[in-house]
Parts: C-alpha cells; structure tokens; sequence
C-alpha cells in the first residue's frame, strides 16, 4: 500500500531524532550489558541487537496493533494502558515506557491537535508507549503495517544509536549494522503481528535482565 504524501510526512515526522519522545535516553538494557563486559565480540552485540528487536515484536507489537485498532475507543485504551502496566514487571522497562508514552502523548497533542489524542491526555494513568504510539499512529491516519513497522524501525534505531553513545560500534559501521538487521523486520512482523495481548511475551528474557539490573550500576548514561 502507497502511502499519501501527508501520511508520509507525519510518519517520517514521528520517527525523527528531534520529535521530542525521549527514546535516546533509553538504551534497552545495553548499557548494563557493556557495563557488565558480556557483549565482547561485535557477533554478541549484534546478537543482543537482535534479540532487543524480536523482543518489541513478541511483547510491544500486540499492544501496538490493538491501540491501533480501538484507537477511537477510550474506554478500550484505558484497559490495554492498564494490561501494558499489569504485563510489563521489570521495573525498568515500566518507567522507561511511561515515560517515552508520556513524552510522546505530550509531543503529538500539541503538534498534531487531533482530537482523539488531546482527549487521551489525562485519560490514561500510565500512558505506555505501545499504547499511546498505536493510537497516536491510528488517530493521525497511519494503516497499520506502517505503524507497526515504523515502531520496530525506533526500536532498531534506539538501541543502535545508544550502542554508538557507549563507542561499541562506529557511527558508519552502526548504519551497516542497522541496514543488516532492519531487512530481519518483515519477517518479525510476520511472526508477530497478529499475536494479540494475551499472547505477548519476552522472547530473549536475557534481554530483559540486563535491563532490569540497570539501577544497580554505580554511574549510568541512560535511564535503562
């Protein structure tokens, strides 16, 4: 499906580095991975890389599609926020969700001032960022294999920058990383696009340890 040009605008204006979301403070559990030295080969990063992206598309593409599909329904957003926050234990991950959704739902409300998205702001106690990037997508127009495939490409994209940020790989050499590993996108979205919430899951919960024993790091440069 051809996108209009207006769609296509705001889909590249979403995904811009300076669309104000706060997605670079986030390394996804790299940060501690590195600390840690268990990453010691550009394979194990490439790997970590990976496994990081399967993860937003067994856990975050499910709430992503389904905020997507009832992104007119308020009541539905509320109750798939709520799943997002029952679903998402690490408490890492939490708050780095809330706060990219937070940021997020700021950002578009005064960009965009459609409708849909002002009246979710103060609807929503915790604001998820799977959430809140599906409605926002659906509110402005965005068919869904763009939304979905928009949010694994700001996924690849964030852990890759914070992999260049902790001089893991080199800023051209992060962009051949990142061309490998975004042609591994469909064939994820295939897997995982019509998973639906009750069936999202961790496929690499490696991943999600590193993540979660970020706060024990003495000194940090990111918030996860």
């Amino acid at each position: 499906m051809s996108l209009s040009t207006s769609t296509l605008l705001t889909v590249l204006q979403v995904s811009d580095t300076v669309f104000p979301t706060g997605g670079f403070a986030h390394s996804l559990g790299l940060e501690t991975a590195v600390r840690q030295k268990i990453l010691k080969t550009p394979e194990e990063l490439r790997d970590y890389i990976l496994g990081s992206l399967e993860n937003s598309g067994s856990f975050c593409l499910p709430f992503v599609r389904e905020a997507h599909d009832v992104c007119w329904d308020k009541e539905k957003l509320i109750e798939l926020d709520n799943l997002c926050e029952a679903c998402t234990t690490n408490h890492v991950a939490n708050r780095a969700s809330v706060r990219q959704g937070r940021s997020l739902l700021d950002t578009s409300s005064q960009a965009f001032r459609v409708e849909q998205i002002l009246e979710l702001k103060g609807s929503l106690e915790y604001c998820h960022h799977p959430v809140v990037f599906g409605c926002v997508c659906g509110a402005m127009g965005i068919d869904l294999l763009t939304t979905l495939t928009t949010y694994l490409f700001n996924s690849l994209r964030t852990v890759i920058a914070a992999a260049v940020r902790l001089d893991q790989i080199g800023a051209i050499k992060a962009q051949v990383v990142q061309t490998e590993l975004q042609s591994r996108i469909p064939e994820i979205l295939e897997r995982h696009m019509s998973r639906s919430t009750d069936d999202a899951c961790l496929l690499y919960p490696l991943v999600d340890v590193f993540q979660n024993t970020h706060d024990t790091m003495f000194s940090k440069l990111f918030y996860s």
